[in-house]
């Protein structure tokens, strides 16, 4: 992997670094959260389909995963375009306020307007919610990479997205199962109705404000500073960065191969497998969600504290390197058999609860770096090439990691077939035979061992030190002032 040397020599924090407020990186920070109001609606969308569509539950399925195609194919298309973009109000709000449009108006109409026209409908309200979202995000990239660049500001975005993204899915859960369900009394379509007007109102609200803390940022000049006259950024660069960004290939794999676990260990089936059928306590579930939640608010402000002291990289990797042992410990609780126990006896469930917490700590605060890596990264391509492609690059990074997930339904699919659901999915109270624990096991903790030491191997190749930040920061700024001035000349 080549990387191109740039001459010059970092400079002192305080000339290289644009710095913001606190209050803008918190306010800021609700718009990564957004996305997940939307999702919490249409995670439902079998219901949605079903119920305001009449769609069959298999021909639902089969739009749901068309529009996992399309979610990929958009992200790369959509961050070509983005770089042309920059209006007198900057570009990222605009381009997030889009996004909000196109994100709410689909969910209405999914709702409100098109229920009954069938499968076209449908698509057009699926497809329609996942181009908002793609549009919101690409707004969302700019913005990450405009408001700061100082390494002791970026991960303090990450730990607060984190935080509001747990905390969201938290009070919406609460909200859907505490107040609607007793309300309407089952999952119906009015239910989702009310659910989806108050995220897309809600989602308002946070994208006002986060275009209020992009405020000072998000300008016509700071955007034009970005891009030298006469650079062109298409698709062909989204491969070249694969030849000359070790950085940006690091981020790829580490990026996918978490996200491939994740997606299995994650599913619902697993849950089931674990709770319902290992412990044989499916209600526990639900019961030791705080803790988890509790827990991760904790290590991410300890995680994302090591990011900005070494460097969102390396805290990457001592951390995912703890989460390794964790699952390790994990195992060995499990093959003692004390998870018979849990729920049961004291000590085994408080042994199994804390260790529960901390490796779904450990999935959340690796994402917390890896926002961080996603910005530096981009910084880091602007200094190889004089490309400024915050979209793209991010595009690239998490259109990979979608493809590798698919894969992660397909070995999901394989290994439930291996323990005989092939007709029906796994129910509470079904026999813990060896092949259904061994299975489980490599499902959900096994997957995650093999995405994390995949991220682990990754990482002996990503460059971007404290001190190659400094050095690489000092040059862009050089460069964004020549840019300038060529624009001023024009």
């Amino acid at each position: 992997m080549s990387e191109e040397k740039n001459a010059t020599q970092p400079a002192q924090s305080e000339k290289v670094y644009m710095d913001t407020k606190l209050w803008r990186i918190m306010l800021y920070s609700l718009l990564p959260a957004t996305g997940n109001l939307f999702m919490m609606v249409f995670v439902m969308h079998s219901y949605i389909a079903n119920g305001g569509f009449g769609l069959a539950m298999a021909v639902a399925a089969s739009v749901a995963s068309a529009a996992q195609i399309w979610d990929a194919v958009t992200d790369p298309i959509i961050a070509v375009i983005v770089p042309k973009i920059n209006t007198p109000f900057g570009a990222a709000r605009p381009i997030m306020v889009t996004g909000l449009l196109v994100t709410a108006i689909s969910t209405l109409g999914a709702l409100f307007i098109l229920p009954g026209t069938g499968v076209v409908g449908w698509i057009i309200c699926y497809f329609g919610y996942y181009l908002g979202r793609t549009i919101m995000n690409q707004g969302k990239n700019i913005a990450s990479n405009i408001i700061t660049n100082n390494p002791k500001q970026r991960p303090l975005i990450g730990r607060c997205t984190q935080i509001y993204t747990m905390v969201i899915a938290m009070l919406l859960s609460i909200y859907r199962s505490k107040i609607l369900f007793p309300k309407y009394g089952k999952i119906s379509f009015e239910l989702l109705q009310e659910f989806g007007l108050t995220a897309t109102i809600v989602a308002t609200v946070f994208i006002v404000l986060a275009c209020i803390a992009i405020s000072e940022a998000d300008t016509h000049d700071n955007i034009a500073a970005n891009y030298r006259p006469g650079v062109k950024i298409n698709l062909v660069d989204m491969v070249k960065m694969f030849k000359h960004n070790s950085a940006f290939l690091t981020c790829v794999i580490s990026d996918a191969t978490d996200k491939m676990a994740n997606e299995v260990a994650s599913a619902s089936v697993v849950t089931t497998l674990l709770f319902g059928i290992l412990i044989g306590n499916y209600e526990f579930s639900g019961s030791i969600s705080i803790y988890t939640t509790i827990t991760s608010i904790v290590l991410i402000f300890f995680i994302t504290g090591l990011a900005r002291r070494m460097g969102a990289g390396k805290a990457y990797l001592q951390f995912t390197k703890l989460a390794c042992v964790v699952v390790g410990l994990l195992f060995i609780f499990m093959l003692t058999g004390a998870y018979k126990s849990v729920s049961v006896s004291i000590l085994p469930t408080a042994i199994f609860v804390i260790l529960y917490a901390l490796l779904s700590a450990a999935k959340s605060t690796t994402s917390a770096c890896v926002v961080t890596m996603y910005q530096d990264v981009a910084d880091y391509e602007f200094y190889l090439t004089g490309k400024y492609m915050p979209g793209l690059v991010v595009a690239t990074i998490t259109m990979s990691g979608k493809i590798v997930k698919a894969v992660g339904d397909l070995l999901m699919a394989a290994f439930l077939a291996i323990m005989g659901y092939t007709a029906t999915a796994p129910q509470p109270g079904d026999p813990a035979t060896p092949t259904v624990f061994w299975v489980t096991m490599l499902m959900w903790l096994g997957m995650m061992l093999i995405g994390w030491v995949a991220s682990i191997i990754a990482m002996k190749w990503y460059p971007l030190t404290p001190e190659k930040m400094a050095e690489v920061q000092a040059a862009n700024k050089q460069r964004r002032a020549e840019n300038a001035a060529l624009q001023a000349g024009k």
